[in-house]
């Protein structure tokens, strides 16, 4: 069995480090892989320690087995087996350029068990040399994982224990006696102890990875939806898309505009493969539930796919690209005619929405140009002594809703530059949803709340009989949306005709504080008689620990475990020898027993020095002989004198001498083993 344990520990090292790469599939889709072809590698490892003239076939024996086993394992690699070669050429790359999770498709997912098939193979052939070089693999792999998603905190410590045991498997020289197991046994559990307290203390954050880059073949050019609302609503019947969900949707968002310079609203995307699901925003804290609803594009002059601002994933044959930012949706190459899209809607009652905050921390920008001095005095005298807030919110919407009017028929407004505003806001009052969203967003940064400008389609208030909705051209519409803390962005209507009559959902919240809002007094005396809120800590000068900070007080932790190591063994040891010589012959025999012991040799309690001159030889068995003549003389001479003691331990450092003719790392592993210091 010692034969098969290094064995195993460099194949387990290989499959630990590759399951560093897990939170790139999740874990079941690169762990059953991995443990294929570590299984694979055993085998032929364990042929050739019963045949070892199969050493030579080594290596076709564990390549072959292991494709095999993948294409075994791997949903849908064996319909297509060139998708192996093609994870391991391009997978790594395509990887890098999608979501997390990304799709676990074999053309991406194998590229991982691959690694480990060769960290195996190379570390099990280098065992036969050197068994510290046989870790160089694994090491290699987990430093490839690391390239993707650094782990963090607890994580890295957890990983780091699993890897410093398959080490052990490999380095230790394991031993054969009862004792010595359970010894070894207690001196693990203490470490592993050790290692959890540190890892729970240490302050945990945010895996950090690479940059991803977008596929090359992301457009970089694409029509603005914004532009087009008043063409749309000249052909009002044209069908867009069909939908039908399973909850209340109030609007299907297409993309998020976020930058303004004055002239224009755009949005700098940076698109991703779709994986397998999206994470949820950070900044919803509230409880969610997840909606789906089929979606089937009747229109292909549309650029960007429907979807919903929270979307978790979408089911569909053909490979799509995101924003991880804004959530939209494009076809990578072809269309598809019709998907199902899955996402999460934020569960919050009336009474929570309209007591809350802004986010002080939106991913929507700032700059606006240079503002008009009109635009600017208007917004000030809408909000008043108003904080920003989510009621501020719900007071600049209903100032657009009262005093301007939905322009509608024939000589549409269209632009959205400050020229257009202007002239909506102080002059003709008269506007499309373009004019009404464009206007609110402009405002509302000016007032100090975090907003952007959405460009979508509301949904109609009836279902066609199949329980089918019917979105037309009549149905475009931009609406602003302001980040609200805890929930996330929250749709608005300053045009008062998106609501859906169906209810329900963050914008059926939404409407509930909006019949509820008090009027801008009451609001202004209810903000003047609260107390001002201390400002938020600035997470730049706020005490934390990064990630990085986390791998160093770990890193430096285990270094001066080493190093206390390097030092307090041999420490303990001269202090143990110099209280020793106090005892005389007695103390001699005690030192020479331990000394044997950190060399290896099996020495029991009922041992004799006679015992241990015949199970040595050389320099050794002969100073075991002249300490057996000293301990018979000390033991029963009857003498209260010890005249040999030095003549004792004189015996034990010939024996030191001799047992000190071995090879430099057998004298540097006596000299730091804690065998006779721990029992």
């Amino acid at each position: 069995m010692t034969r098969r344990l290094p064995i195993l520990g460099v194949l387990a090292a290989g499959v630990v480090a590759g399951l560093l790469f897990a939170p790139l599939f999740g874990t079941s889709a690169v762990l059953w892989p991995m443990l294929a072809v570590a299984v694979v590698a055993y085998l032929v490892e364990e042929g050739i320690l019963r045949r070892p003239q199969l050493a030579r076939w080594r290596v076709p024996l564990t390549l072959v087995g292991g494709v095999v086993a993948l294409l075994a394992v791997i949903p849908g690699a064996a319909r297509r087996p060139v998708s192996l070669w093609d994870a391991v050429t391009s997978g790594w790359r395509r990887t890098l350029e999608s979501t997390w999770p990304a799709t676990p498709s074999p053309d991406l997912v194998a590229f991982v068990p691959v690694l480990v098939l060769l960290a195996c193979l190379v570390g099990a052939r280098v065992l036969q040399r050197s068994r510290l070089l046989a870790l160089l693999p694994a090491v290699v792999v987990a430093g490839l994982s690391q390239a993707y998603v650094t782990v963090t905190g607890l994580d890295a410590v957890l990983v780091g224990l699993a890897l410093t045991g398959c080490f052990a498997l490999v380095l230790v020289q394991w031993p054969s006696e009862r004792a010595a197991w359970v010894r070894l046994v207690a001196a693990l559990a203490a470490m592993a102890v050790g290692a959890s307290t540190l890892g729970l203390a240490l302050p945990t954050s945010t895996a950090a990875h690479l940059a991803k880059p977008s596929p090359p073949d992301s457009p970089t050019v694409l029509s603005n939806p914004l532009t087009e609302i008043a063409a749309r609503l000249h052909s009002p019947d044209t069908v867009v898309f069909t939908a039908r969900a399973d909850g209340p949707v109030d609007r299907w968002p297409v993309i998020a505009l976020d930058n303004f310079d004055g002239v224009t609203w755009t949005a700098a995307p940076k698109f991703q493969r779709l994986g397998r699901e999206l994470p949820l925003d950070s900044h919803v804290t509230v409880p969610v539930r997840r909606q789906s609803a089929d979606v089937a594009l009747a229109d292909w002059s549309l650029p960007w796919l429907p979807s919903q601002t929270r979307t978790l994933s979408v089911v569909d044959d053909l490979p799509l690209l995101v924003d991880p930012a804004s959530g939209a949706l494009l076809a990578e190459q072809k269309r598809p005619s019709q998907y199902r899209v899955t996402w999460a809607e934020p569960t919050v009652d009336s009474d929570q929405l309209a007591s809350s905050g802004v986010d002080a921390d939106p991913s929507s920008g700032a700059d606006l140009g240079e503002v008009p001095v009109g635009i600017d005095d208007l917004a000030r005298s809408i909000a008043g002594d108003v904080r920003p807030s989510f009621q501020l919110a719900l007071v600049l919407e209903k100032y657009l809703r009262t005093n301007y009017k939905l322009a509608t028929g024939e000589n549409l407004p269209t632009g959205h530059g400050y020229p257009q505003l202007n002239h909506f806001l102080l002059r003709s009052k008269r506007g499309t949803s373009e004019q009404f969203a464009a206007s609110y967003v402009v405002m509302a940064r000016l007032l100090g709340l975090p907003a952007r400008l959405v460009v979508g389609f509301k949904q109609p208030d009836t279902p066609s009989p199949d329980g089918t909705y019917v979105i037309r051209n009549r149905d475009v519409l931009a609406w602003p949306e302001v980040a609200v803390t805890g929930v996330g962005w929250v749709p608005l209507d300053p045009t008062g005709t998106a609501t859906s009559k169906a209810g329900g959902g963050l914008a059926g919240a939404a409407e509930t504080v909006r019949k509820q809002l008090p009027s801008k007094k009451e609001i202004e005396r209810e903000h003047r008689s609260e107390p001002t809120l201390p400002a938020p800590e600035d997470p730049q000068t706020a005490h934390h620990w990064p990630g990085w900070m986390a791998l160093v007080v770990v890193v430096a932790a285990l270094g001066a475990m080493v190093l206390l190591w390097i030092i307090g063994v041999p420490l303990a040891k001269a202090v143990r020898r110099r209280r020793r010589r106090r005892h005389g012959t007695l103390g001699a025999w005690a030192e020479a027993r331990d000394l044997l012991r950190d060399h290896g040799m099996r020495v029991t309690p009922a041992a004799t020095a006679r015992d241990l001159a015949r199970d040595s030889d050389g320099p050794v068995s002969q100073a075991m002989t002249l300490l057996a003549g000293c301990l018979d003389r000390a033991l029963w001479s009857g003498q209260d004198s010890d005249p040999d003691r030095e003549f004792a331990w004189s015996a034990v450092r010939k024996a030191q001498r001799g047992l000190a003719e071995g090879r430099l790392s057998e004298r540097i592993r006596t000299t730091l083993s804690a065998r006779s210091l721990i029992g």
